[in-house]
């Protein structure tokens, strides 16, 4: 059956390739795409473009949320500085996606929408897919175009609307859809990348994102007391990839671009990584009370040592020693450095350069060159980019010589499960985080229980992924015992922490509380759809224990991203900003101290 769904996945995207080259190539033989009559549209191939247009769009927001979440590394040129980072053209892909692909393939759709051709579903999901990213547009960048937009003839040059006015208008296309959703409608399964033709699931969707709504404008209650959203993890919103590789490739693009002939070439985050190592022990294990049973699954190491930090070493007599290598110029120039000032005296000394048991990684703002590191950088693992499961041990070994032996990588083209991943959207534990979020906020509820089964569900869906790496040797996978050791641990950390805590000279919190808790759960259970962290950070101020830009002076953190320089070059009524200080209308102006 897998192989079945890879095989119409890999046709649907062939069909969606044939469609844009056509709208590349043959222009002088056909009408634009984006302007076609009634008669000569086809809502098969619309819908699917839609679909692939939406997923490449949240592929873009996800990657920088997550980048500014600390959940993956930020590391682009001139990263050290957020304005100098995050340019104009960083938003340009979901832009166009929304406006020249989405917009008017969706009016074509709801044109051919009759009595005798009933595409209610096809509307109704394309709308909900419109909604979210008019609500993520609002979020990144504040007020856009909407109420002139699609219409070249009356407004060529399409004014910005008020972004307030522009989530209001989001939240109005999502009761549409869910009237047309239960109207009923042709819903060919084949034509549904995510959910397979049923409505209930998208109507599900539809009220999570407007719990999301009213979580962004703190509308709290409202939050916890949401029904008929996703919870439970067989409704997840989610786009799977495949594994072909040539003609289409529909591998995830995480795999593609770590597993290859010369090795990594993504830095995984630093903070991310000895957040889920956990505190320092005194033996080897990484499945001890402290560890977060899902590393294994998010990372794989091709290397047992990182220069300047700590691992353990089995010698041939079976004890264990605790040893931090030394440092290298060729491949980790900076741990031949003193820690920065700014991180000295900092929990983040710890792990500012390089962190524990081979994990190999950046930190947050490092946008320094790439030097020879492929084979040694800690890669994308099976969840959610389709890669290896690391069945390393968290310690290297020595021979009767007394040299050591490191790890043998299975990192190369095609290892692992191939690149049969997913792009998470909203899983049922990003949901009780959410709502976990509401409770603790207005003092209702039961956030610690919200935790609990947002973690459950995270560790048993990422856990399944493992079956995908025929490789795998799962006798350092996580045991259902040790799993429930260690969400017990967690939960009984947040119920112990105080509702609110100072901050060191440095920022750091004295002691964390449960905010800062419950921010650093929720930051590790949504690595690979982290497009909402932008948000909760704004929101809430949290988590204070992020790590710091290595550059002292990074400028102040985004509130809005410039906006897509496709727009500001073409559309006068767009003016550039010249910071990113302009808050969205729901933005109160909390900051974190790790901004």
């Amino acid at each position: 059956m897998k192989n079945l769904y890879k095989y119409l996945f890999a046709a649907l995207i062939a069909s969606s390739v044939l469609f844009y080259s056509c709208e590349t190539f043959e222009l002088e033989q056909v009408i634009n795409p984006n302007a076609l009559s009634p008669d000569q549209a086809d809502p098969t191939f619309l819908l699917n473009r839609v679909q692939t247009d939406y997923r490449s769009a949240i592929t873009t927001f996800n990657d920088q949320g997550a980048d500014l979440g600390r959940i993956d590394n930020f590391n682009r040129a001139n990263a050290g500085n957020y304005l100098n980072g995050l340019v104009d053209a960083t938003l340009n892909n979901p832009w166009n996606r929304l406006y020249s692909g989405m917009i008017p393939d969706i009016k074509a759709i709801e044109d051919l929408n009759t009595t005798e051709n009933n595409l209610n579903f096809h509307v109704g999901i394309s709308k909900i897919m419109q909604a979210h990213l008019m609500m993520l547009m609002v979020d990144f960048l504040g007020d856009i175009p909407f109420s002139e937009t699609n219409q070249p003839e009356e407004f060529p040059n399409p004014s910005l609307d008020d972004d307030q006015a522009v989530y209001n208008s989001a939240i109005a296309l999502i009761d549409e859809a869910i009237t047309l959703l239960n109207a009923g409608g042709t819903n060919i399964s084949f034509q549904d990348l995510y959910y397979s033709g049923d409505s209930d699931k998208w109507i599900k969707l539809a009220n999570t994102l407007k719990m999301r709504a009213d979580l962004t404008i703190g509308n709290y209650p409202s939050v916890v007391n949401a029904t008929n959203v996703i919870t439970d993890t067989t409704d997840d919103f989610a786009f799977a990839y495949g594994t072909n590789v040539q003609n289409p490739d529909t591998r995830h693009p995480d795999y593609i671009t770590d597993y290859t002939t010369s090795g990594a070439n993504i830095y995984q985050s630093n903070w991310l990584i000895n957040l889920m190592i956990g505190p320092n022990s005194s033996t080897p294990s990484d499945l001890d009370v402290n560890s977060d049973p899902r590393r294994r699954y998010y990372f794989y190491r091709q290397n047992a040592n990182t220069p300047n930090n700590r691992s353990f070493v089995q010698s041939a007599t079976g004890t264990f020693s605790l040893e931090t290598t030394s440092g290298t110029a060729e491949t980790l120039q900076c741990s031949l450095e003193q820690t920065p000032p700014h991180l000295a005296f900092t929990e983040q000394e710890n792990y500012w350069c390089s962190t524990r048991y081979g994990y190999w990684g950046r930190d947050h703002g490092n946008s320094r060159g790439t030097p020879p590191d492929g084979n040694l950088r800690t890669a994308s693992g099976v969840y959610p980019a389709g890669g290896a499961f690391d069945d390393h041990n968290d310690y290297s070994t020595t021979n009767a010589n007394g040299d050591v032996v490191g790890y043998t990588s299975r990192l190369n083209l095609g290892a692992g499960a191939g690149g049969f991943g997913i792009e998470p959207i909203y899983l049922a534990s990003y949901v009780d985080f959410m709502k976990a979020e509401a409770a603790l906020a207005a003092g209702i509820g039961n956030p610690s229980a919200l935790i609990r089964s947002g973690l459950e569900k995270s560790i048993a869906k990422v856990q399944t992924f493992a079956a995908n790496d025929p490789l795998a040797n799962l006798t350092n996978a996580p045991t259902n015992a040790q799993v429930t050791a260690w969400i017990d641990v967690k939960i009984a950390e947040f119920d112990a922490a105080p509702m609110s805590s100072t901050v060191d000279t440095n920022g750091y919190p004295t002691v964390r509380d449960k905010m800062d808790i419950l921010s650093e759960l929720y930051f590790t259970t949504i690595y690979g759809g982290a497009a909402d962290a932008f948000n909760f950070i704004r929101r809430t101020g949290y988590p204070r224990t992020m790590s710091r830009n290595i550059d002292p002076a990074p400028g102040t953190f985004p509130r809005t991203f410039l906006y897509p320089n496709v727009e500001v070059s073409t559309n006068p009524n767009v003016n550039q900003r010249t910071n990113l200080d302009t808050r969205v209308f729901w933005d109160s102006g909390v900051t974190s101290p790790a901004n």
